[in-house]
C-alpha cells in the first residue's frame, strides 16, 4: 500500500511539472507572435501618386506618376522600405 501512495505522489508531481512546462511553452511562443512586424517607410516625391503596386518576393515595386505627368518605378525592400532601385518610364516616339 505505501509504494501506491508513492507512485500516486510521484504522478502528481509529474502531471504539475508537465503542466508548467506547456503553460510555458505557450505563453513563449505567445509572446513571440505579438511581437510587430518590421515597417519601413517609402518616400514619394512631393506631388506624386501611386499608380499601381507590385510585390515580388522581398520587394515592392511602385509605379508613381509624378506631379508633371512622367511615371516612375520604385524598388523597395518589402520589410524595410530601404529603396533599391529607380527607373523612370520614358516614352519613345517619332522624332526620339
Amino acid at each position: 500500500m505505501a509504494g501506491l501512495k508513492t507512485l500516486v505522489v510521484l504522478m502528481g508531481i509529474l502531471i504539475i511539472v508537465g503542466a508548467t512546462v506547456v503553460v510555458t511553452t505557450i505563453v513563449q511562443r505567445g509572446g513571440m507572435l505579438a511581437e510587430a512586424p518590421a515597417r519601413g517607410a517609402i518616400a514619394l516625391p512631393a506631388g506624386a501618386k501611386v499608380v499601381e503596386t507590385r510585390i515580388d518576393g522581398d520587394r515592392v515595386l511602385l509605379r508613381i506618376r509624378l506631379a508633371g505627368g512622367a511615371e516612375r518605378i520604385l524598388v523597395n525592400d518589402a520589410k524595410t522600405g530601404r529603396p533599391l532601385a529607380v527607373h523612370d518610364i520614358v516614352r519613345e516616339g517619332p522624332g526620339r
